[in-house]
């Protein structure tokens, strides 16, 4: 099989993090508009992929799910009918990859593909979460990293004991958002570090379709000198009196 060519998208297969781009560095060939959908279970699904020019001829058109430490696997062919609940449409520049159902294992990353001068055109992928991922016990927090070298300094979220994958958001800031939990962890989920934006950070985490995510932001130079400095190379924690939480009883 041919190398997968994301040119926003990066698997790291060893934490099931998955680090989506809203906004492709270049015109892809085949497009996935929808980079994350929650649903319910047992609804129907519809994850949608734009073909461009010349790629023409459902016969060629391929859908894949790609699961934590595993290649992609073939779902279906667009020639095909329907496949264990997999259905596709296709219409000139267009491909829409139907599952009638929607079950917690059908969870993962969905990719549709062209077959074309021997080898699998890839898309930029749509990443589908059935079900909640919340529960009694899970926990959002902020982390700053002690010894950060920059002002303001870095910061992490970290999702415990999600039942599954979560969301992650930092609204306001230029990164990208991140899907955290798709191999299935039962370890904390972490964010990659990155710089907050002004002189506080926003993280937002969805755990599921209907509930509006958990929130927890901090102002970092309220937060400076509060804390006891952990041992080099340790993250801080930011305490709870310095931050701004948002947690909505219906998640």
């Amino acid at each position: 099989m041919a190398t997968l060519g994301f040119s926003c998208m990066k698997a790291l297969l060893a934490t099931g993090l998955l680090l989506l781009c809203l906004a492709p560095a270049a015109p892809l060939d085949l497009h996935q508009p929808q980079p994350v959908l929650f649903v319910e279970p047992s609804t129907p699904v519809e994850i949608s992929c734009i073909l461009g020019e010349g790629l023409d001829g459902k016969g060629n058109v391929f859908w894949y799910r790609r699961v934590h430490g595993e290649w992609p696997r073939r779902i279906l062919n667009c020639s095909q009918e329907v496949q264990d609940g997999f259905s596709c449409e296709y219409t000139k520049g267009r491909t829409v990859l139907h599952i009638a159902a929607a079950h917690t294992s059908h969870t993962g990353l969905y990719l549709c593909a062209y077959y074309i001068n021997s080898r699998l055109k890839f898309g930029n992928g749509t990443t589908l979460i059935v079900g909640d991922s919340w529960k009694a016990q899970s926990w959002v927090r902020l982390l700053v990293p002690h010894g950060s070298p920059s002002d303001p300094p870095g910061l992490v979220c970290a999702v415990g004991n999600a039942s599954g994958p979560v969301l992650v958001s930092w609204p306001g800031g230029p990164r990208p958002q991140q899907v955290l939990g798709l191999g299935g962890s039962t370890e904390p989920l972490i964010s990659p570090a990155g710089i907050a934006g002004g002189t506080g950070g926003l993280c937002e985490v969805r755990f599921n379709a209907s509930g509006p995510p958990v929130r927890r932001s901090v102002e970092l130079h309220g937060a400076k000198g509060m804390v006891t400095p952990p041992p080099p190379g340790q993250a801080m924690l930011v305490p709870d009196h310095s931050l701004r939480q948002e947690v909505s009883p219906d998640i």
